[in-house]
């Protein structure tokens, strides 16, 4: 069985992004994910970004320099790296504010985590992936200082 990754980041944007951006982002992660094996979960709120990256361990590592290397954001801050046996999300999603437009709700791999706290795989409950996303759904993060955000003993 090929040894599976999954690594939690988070970032801030260099700008912010309107939903037409963020939708071209989505479109762009899912081909590109796919075709390289790699899942998870990207979430944008309040000018940061969470993601969550899993797959062969090669392919997320390879995955996490390009978006060190990615001019839309900064302050990348790799916060759980972890073995998995099977991967928790089943393809790529991506969940960010509150859209006015129908046709980017219904847009593949648009998810409501954050809007509608719908839930995260049952495959996830405990494992500090979960944490952190729950973590960050659940806090008002613009206008606070990149120093000012901690994650306390939960992200190792």
């Amino acid at each position: 069985m090929t040894s599976l990754t999954s690594l939690v980041y988070m970032s801030v944007a260099v700008d912010e992004m309107t939903d037409e951006q963020l939708v071209a982002m989505l479109r762009e992660a899912r081909l590109r994910n796919e075709a390289l094996g790699v899942s998870g979960l990207l979430l944008a709120k309040g000018g940061r970004f969470m993601q969550v990256l899993e797959g062969p361990s090669w392919s997320v590592e390879d995955r996490f320099a390009a978006i060190e290397r990615d001019p839309r954001h900064h302050g990348v801050k790799s916060l759980s790296r972890e073995e998995i046996d099977t991967r928790r999300f089943d393809g790529w999603s991506m969940a960010f504010g509150n859209p006015s437009d129908t046709e980017v709700r219904d847009e593949p791999g648009f998810s409501t985590f954050l809007t509608e706290r719908s839930g995260l795989p049952a495959g996830l409950a405990g494992a500090p992936a979960d944490w952190l996303l729950r973590w960050f759904r659940g806090r008002d993060l613009q206008d606070v200082p990149e120093e000012r955000i901690t994650l306390g003993r939960h992200a190792a």
